[in-house]
């Protein structure tokens, strides 16, 4: 059990990843692979190397063979578990003599791109709880070097089997550390060097547990780049990508709020070390390695993939780079500690307008899916139904996105799969399963337009196209490829 205060700290932390995730759930969307599960009901998450996945939610379903809807508390509980984490956090900041420690700690939760992973009603508490045993791997200590090993490995393990991206806030964790150490300026070179490689030896180690015993096999996306001329090009590609992810975040005025704290910190700093030389070197080589490894922990050992997931939510790590700014600050100027909120202030207004973009579009897709089938069911002999194209964005939307570029990392319109899943919701049962028949689809609406078959219905929403007992639903106002 753990003590009042600790009860107390979670209870603050948890409060606070409610409120900064509260628009996801006042939203209430069925956000992609969703659509798919509200629908099949199924789990699916073992073939893709989380089998614990499976595991959790048929027992937190209550339902056997079929994953039941359980928002919202799966959201609910998800800050629970990113609570957790900032207490954890906090635990080993305070043993690293770390001032403010609760403060500093509760700027984890405050991640823009995990709102993705929060997003997914039946994947959230997963992910969530996924994060909390990566930080719980690197956090852990005890008195028995066996027990703590022995629950460092275990919890890591179990991390990857749940999500497998959420391992890399381990590394991230690594970056606050080397940050800290940089700023304290009394621990040797050597002394770090050994933090590095113990970590990266119990990562490492964790790691290959998971690939030989629980990772499946034949999986196309685990294949690594080739030490050749071709994996260099896409090693290439990968961290291109990734950098477009990250800085669509800092459109706009965004950079003013990380830039206001990072300067007055880096001010402070050239102050404190001004009247040594070897200090101030000491300081500028542990910052440059502390940003290395942060960046490094955005992707982590995916990076090197020849389809690197470079996706809002695989970034976990993320919001290591406030509680870096944060402890900074609290090092360096501690009675301005409370700038270190002003880049916060951009992750709440992402996270409402994320929200509000999610939500718009969800219900003009809902109106237009509701025309479809409405149109639809006006011929009788329709025994297949497909889909080609992908939903108009609709205005609000599109303001949102103008203004805000990461959104439309998160907006995903409907496409194929995710318009047949929300057609048989209409009531349109003829509709073909959208994984694997894009191109199939493709093809039917492809030789209707080479005949000369009319739409039955055209708009600048979706034109239908009817052959005998074959329809073909093509969305939006693009042309056809």
């Amino acid at each position: 059990m753990i003590c009042k205060n600790d009860q107390k700290t979670l209870a603050f932390y948890s409060g606070v990843a409610l409120l900064f995730i509260y628009p996801l759930i006042n939203a209430g969307v069925f956000y992609r692979d969703d659509l798919d599960r509200a629908i099949t009901g199924q789990y699916g998450w073992r073939g893709l190397g989380r089998p614990m996945a499976d595991i959790l939610m048929r027992i937190l379903s209550a339902s056997g063979h079929y994953n039941l809807d359980l928002f919202p508390y799966t959201m609910l509980a998800s800050c629970v578990f990113l609570g957790a984490s900032s207490l954890l956090l906090s635990k080993h900041l305070s043993r690293m003599d770390v001032p403010h420690t609760i403060f500093v700690a509760a700027l984890l939760v405050f991640n823009p791109y995990i709102l993705q992973n929060i997003a997914y009603r039946y994947d959230s508490l997963g992910m969530a709880i996924a994060f909390y045993l990566a930080v719980l791997a690197y956090t852990y200590r005890d008195k028995s070097i066996i027990r703590e090993r022995t629950i460092k490995i275990i919890s890591g393990i179990t991390a990857l089997t749940l999500y497998q991206p959420c391992a890399n806030i381990f590394i991230g964790l690594l970056a606050a550390d080397i940050m800290i150490l940089g700023i304290r300026n009394n621990s040797s070179t050597y002394d770090s060097i050994k933090l590095v490689i113990r970590k990266a030896a119990e990562f490492i180690f964790f790691y290959i547990c998971y690939m030989l015993f629980f990772s499946t096999k034949n999986n196309s996306r685990a294949e690594l780049i080739s030490p050749n001329s071709e994996g260099l090009k896409r090693l290439s590609n990968s961290i291109k990508n990734l950098y477009e992810l990250v800085s669509s975040y800092f459109h706009g005025p965004v950079y003013i709020y990380f830039a206001i704290p990072i300067l007055i910190a880096l001010s402070f700093s050239m102050t404190k070390f001004f009247h040594s030389k070897k200090k101030l070197l000491i300081f500028i080589t542990f910052t440059i390695a502390s940003v290395f490894i942060f960046s490094f922990s955005l992707l982590g050992p995916t990076i090197f993939l020849q389809e690197a997931p470079v996706l809002p939510r695989t970034l976990i790590s993320f919001s290591v780079l406030f509680v870096i700014i944060a402890i900074l600050i609290v090092e360096l100027c501690p009675k301005f500690r409370y700038l270190a909120l002003i880049p916060i202030i951009t992750t709440f207004a992402f996270s409402a307008q994320l929200s509000s973009a999610l939500k718009s579009q969800r219900d003009y897709e809902d109106f237009v899916f509701s025309m479809v089938a409405r149109d639809i069911l006006n011929y009788k002999n329709i025994k297949s139904i497909g889909t080609v194209g992908q939903v108009n964005i609709n205005e609000r939307t599109k303001l949102l996105i103008e203004n805000k570029p990461l959104i439309g990392y998160f907006l995903s319109p409907a496409t194929e799969f995710l318009a047949s899943f929300q057609l048989i919701n209409k009531g349109i049962p003829q509709m073909s399963h959208g994984y694997g028949d894009e191109q199939g689809n493709k093809q039917n609406i492809e030789n209707i337009v080479k005949e000369n078959i009319a739409p039955v219905v055209s708009n600048k929403d979706y034109s239908i196209y009817i052959k005998d007992s074959l329809a073909v639903v093509k969305l939006g106002n693009d042309n056809l490829n």
